[in-house]
């Protein structure tokens, strides 16, 4: 057994033998901080070691979504209903061995899907190239984690944990916590929430595994584990989508019970049967819809807009990155904007550049002449 795997051993029968309770949970902390800290230097270690070649696709469009299940769930089959890809299918595992991009267009939005190779139990450790996907995963804007209708709850459960284990953190935000490292002082904690869940003295305990002298700033309620995340800085927050696929292998109260199970615990989930072609384009529109798109029809003055190709961005989109994406200039040769649309209260009105934009705003920008 290697040094480092011992180790997490042992820190892992220390703490199923310490019982938890008040006067133990600062210790218990601490050996979770260094057991988060040990399997992130394995991970690196087999990592470094393991070859391969990895998985190198160039992002484009508007956004890049990855489609993430267990061999045979029909990923290949989805990724030809969403967009133009030929990606080869069939009903053994293991027919897709890269990652097969293609191009989605929906709603005037260019959504880039890639269809990633399947997950087997065990890949965060190595197994079926495993690191290789799950690092492919974490580069994308938005996931889709597909599984078979027939055994749904528990792919489900096996996929979450082998992208848990990698770092990925699905339908999460990264906790509000604010880490400012100070040149002396020791570890000092500033809540603005009440935490009756987690002590000044476990904080520090965590802490102290990763800093010296820091100021850490909370600003909600969280575990000890997003703590860790925070301080091991290296995880990743995806929004997520569950696709139950083959639902015409199941019936319809079978797959309603399904559907209310996996959704009661928080996940977004859309069913469909990527072979028959049912709920594709649901789930377009649910891509669209989670990826938090915005469209925006820029109207020249004196002229009409131009509904064939609008502008995407995201919720809370101003004038002022409409005027980044046009041209570098726009912004220092701005004079006002006018909007039609839901964002302002009457057609045509003058608007500034912190001006909030939303879903189909028809805009006019007017800048100055050099």
């Amino acid at each position: 057994m290697d040094e480092i795997e011992r180790k997490i051993k042992e820190i892992e029968d220390e703490i199923l033998k310490t019982q938890k309770n008040k006067a133990t949970e600062h210790h218990i902390g601490k050996l979770k901080a260094k057991l988060a800290k040990l399997r992130e230097e394995l991970k690196n270690k087999k990592s470094s070691s393991g070859g391969g070649k990895g998985f190198s696709i160039r992002k484009s469009g508007d956004a890049t979504v990855g489609i993430a299940g267990l061999p045979n769930v029909g990923k290949s089959t989805i990724l030809n209903c969403l967009t133009n890809a030929s990606s080869k299918v069939g009903n053994y595992s293991f027919t897709t061995l890269d990652v097969i991009p293609g191009m989605m267009k929906h709603k005037g939005a260019v959504i880039q899907i890639l269809d990633l190779p399947g997950l087997i139990v065990g890949a965060s450790k190595g197994k079926g190239r495993g690191r290789e996907i799950l690092s492919a995963s974490r580069n994308v804007d938005l996931l889709l984690i597909v599984v078979d209708a027939l055994a749904g709850k528990e792919q489900l459960h096996n996929i979450i944990n082998e992208l848990h284990s990698a770092g990925v953190r699905c339908n999460q935000k990264r906790p509000d916590v604010k880490i400012e490292k100070k040149g002396e002082g020791g570890l000092r904690v500033v809540k603005t929430v009440n935490m009756p869940d987690l002590s000044n003295d476990t904080i520090k305990a965590i802490a102290s595994e990763y800093l010296i002298n820091a100021e850490i700033i909370i600003k909600e309620r969280i575990t000890e584990e997003q703590l860790i995340d925070v301080l091991l800085g290296n995880r990743v927050y995806l929004p997520t989508i569950v696709v139950i696929n083959k639902t015409d292998l199941i019936d319809r109260r079978t797959l309603k019970s399904l559907k209310e199970e996996i959704s009661h615990n928080g996940w977004e989930v859309i069913d469909i049967s990527a072979t028959n072609g049912f709920g594709i384009e649901e789930l377009k529109d649910k891509i669209f819809s989670k990826l938090r798109f915005i469209r925006i029809y820029l109207k020249p003055a004196g002229g009409k807009p131009d509904f064939d190709r609008p502008m995407i961005l995201n919720v809370g989109n101003t004038v002022k990155t409409v005027c980044e994406k046009l041209h570098m200039d726009f912004v220092d040769r701005f004079r006002y904007a006018q909007v039609w649309g839901k964002s302002v209260k009457y057609p045509g009105q003058k608007v500034g550049l912190d001006h909030i934009l939303e879903d189909k705003d028809i805009l006019t920008i007017s800048i100055s002449h050099i």
